[in-house]
């Protein structure tokens, strides 16, 4: 075993560690909506990526990103279609391209490691696949108020066992370690009905696919563009991992720890061009990095991170300077 995949794994059965492991990502594509499926090209590009980071920044972990697969590939959920087609609807099945592909896409991503070290592909929820289907946050919700709630119901299952396919083939076939598992709550003045009915019964059948096939998982709570969620909502979501906007929620890691009782938590950096880890200097980020490590007290349930994917343009040298603050910590420690 790895020394990094050793010292990741100590950190999950909450062992004493040398030091706290590091993972930031970012997208790859200028447009990481652009559509991938059969495009050998795209695929080429988002693993050249994978390629050029891991060689820049040998992270301690990794999230595989699946720009180009974000679309689900359904044009039959439209706002305007019958209720009898939605309900009619079928799975894409498990030999899809855009499954197939995927499973592929991450044998290729892992081949490129310098070193074995835990790995988690990118998986959105099956409302937030929708929401990139349909638009928006607002058609979303104009789609769940349209339709019968046995029709949403029978539309989200229906995308959640696609998506419970993929992942696990990912985990089993792929030998991804396990899924980002990326959530939210919707901005709608019903999204308490709708998160409870309908996003999180879907979120689950993901997720419990995911640990069936014995992934070790990380439940992403998306503050993207300022998006706020109710974390208290997502405690009782089966994933080992939690991540959340700690900039965005005003809950930091040592706070989100105690509403996240055992599982390890990850983050503790904002992820814009406003954020320290962006444009700060390298005595503020690793006086930063220390402070999050300290607010944790004895508990080794800690990954440092950020709330989400960080800027294309950052210097990787701020990356590492979050790694070099938690190696020197840890001596600190000794």
């Amino acid at each position: 075993m790895s020394s990094k995949r050793k010292l990741f794994k100590a950190v999950l059965e909450n062992k004493v560690v040398e030091r706290v492991p590091v993972g930031f990502w970012f997208h790859f594509f200028e447009d990481e909506l652009v559509e991938a499926t059969g495009n050998e090209a795209l695929i080429e590009q988002n693993l050249n990526g994978h390629r050029r980071f891991i060689e820049a920044f040998d992270p301690d972990f990794i999230k595989l990103m699946s720009d180009g697969y974000f679309n689900y590939p359904n044009s039959n959920i439209r706002l305007g279609a019958s209720e009898a087609s939605l309900q009619s609807l079928q799975t894409i099945g498990p030999e899809h391209p855009w499954i197939v592909e995927q499973v592929n896409l991450v044998k290729r991503q892992k081949a490129l490691f310098k070193e074995e070290i835990y790995s988690f592909y990118n998986i959105f929820s099956p409302a937030t696949y929708l929401k990139f289907l349909l638009g928006s946050d607002a058609a979303f919700v104009e789609f769940v108020n349209s339709y019968s709630e046995a029709t949403i119901h029978h539309v989200l299952s229906t995308v959640a066992n696609d998506i419970a396919v993929l992942v696990t083939k990912i985990i089993q076939l792929a030998d991804a370690d396990g899924i980002y598992f990326s959530t939210q709550n919707i901005r709608s003045v019903s999204e308490t009905h709708i998160f409870e009915n309908f996003i999180k019964p879907n979120d689950l059948i993901v997720l419990d696919a995911a640990n069936l096939a014995e992934g070790v998982n990380i439940l992403h709570i998306c503050g993207f563009e300022g998006a706020k969620n109710r974390l208290e909502d997502f405690v009782d979501y089966p994933a080992q991992i939690i991540n959340w906007a700690t900039a965005v929620e005003k809950v930091s890691l040592a706070d989100g720890h105690q509403l996240f009782p055992n599982k390890v938590v990850l983050g503790g950096f904002g992820n814009t061009t406003d954020d320290l880890i962006f444009s700060g200097t390298k005595a503020a980020i690793q006086n930063e990095t220390e402070k999050i490590i300290n607010s944790l007290g004895d508990s080794n349930l800690l990954l440092i991170g950020a709330d989400c994917t960080v800027p294309r343009g950052i210097s990787l040298e701020h990356l590492e300077w979050v790694r070099k603050a938690a190696i020197n910590q840890a001596v600190v420690f000794e």
